[in-house]
């Protein structure tokens, strides 16, 4: 399977898979001291997860699809993490599935704390609540993320942007979709590090950011 890989700007991204070798391979090779944090939004809950495999098997045109399931998910999810982000992991998770995956962090020697907070989010009219799990790494500072409590849409990353702008550079998003994430990452000065599966959706996240970045 050939490496897809795009670079904008200060920004790299590849499509594929997310336990395909080549999204490790890039993080080492732009990152080799290791990430400063992570921001992401996996794909949890077994109709949301069905809908994640459709969805790409359909809009792939090359052989990049991925089965995985719930587990399989998480076990790539907090490999990828604590092989490759120094400081701290924000990943955005059902209620349901949040005990699965924070057994995964509390079983790695180099996680210090993992917390639970709650988060909404917003599904046609309603509010739904949803959590962020925190992981600290490593030999970051164990510190009080309380005021992401209830936090909706993008404004608990908006948050951690605005507490990490000027200490930290990069952020790894596992999970790029459409490109939320990285249009307010970009904002705040970050260099972003990222992996999408859909090739359709990663064309559309490429296309928020500014066009300085394009075609490079």
């Amino acid at each position: 399977m050939n490496k897809v890989q795009h670079k904008h700007g200060k920004h790299y991204f590849t499509q594929g898979g997310i336990n395909h070798p080549q999204v490790n391979e890039m993080i080492k090779e732009r990152y080799p001291e290791g990430i400063d944090f992570c921001y992401t939004d996996p794909p949890w809950g077994t109709g949301n997860l069905n809908y994640w495999k459709t969805m790409n098997n359909k809009a792939n045109p090359i052989n990049m699809t991925e089965q995985l399931d719930q587990e399989q998910l998480e076990v790539i999810v907090a490999d990828t993490i604590c092989d490759n982000v120094i400081n701290y992991a924000f990943i955005v998770y059902g209620i349901r599935e949040a005990e699965s995956l924070m057994k995964k962090f509390k079983a790695k020697p180099n996680v210090k704390d993992v917390q639970y907070i709650k988060k909404k989010y917003q599904s046609g009219s309603k509010w739904y609540e949803n959590c962020i799990i925190i992981v600290t790494l490593n030999n970051a500072e164990v510190r009080d993320f309380s005021e992401l409590n209830g936090q909706n849409g993008i404004k608990s990353l908006k948050t951690v942007c605005e507490m990490f702008k000027g200490k930290f550079r990069s952020c790894l998003e596992m999970f790029v979709g459409i490109g939320y994430y990285a249009k307010v990452l970009d904002k705040y000065g970050f260099d972003i590090i990222g992996n999408e599966l859909n090739a359709a959706r990663l064309e559309k996240a490429i296309a928020k950011l500014p066009m300085k970045f394009h075609n490079e």
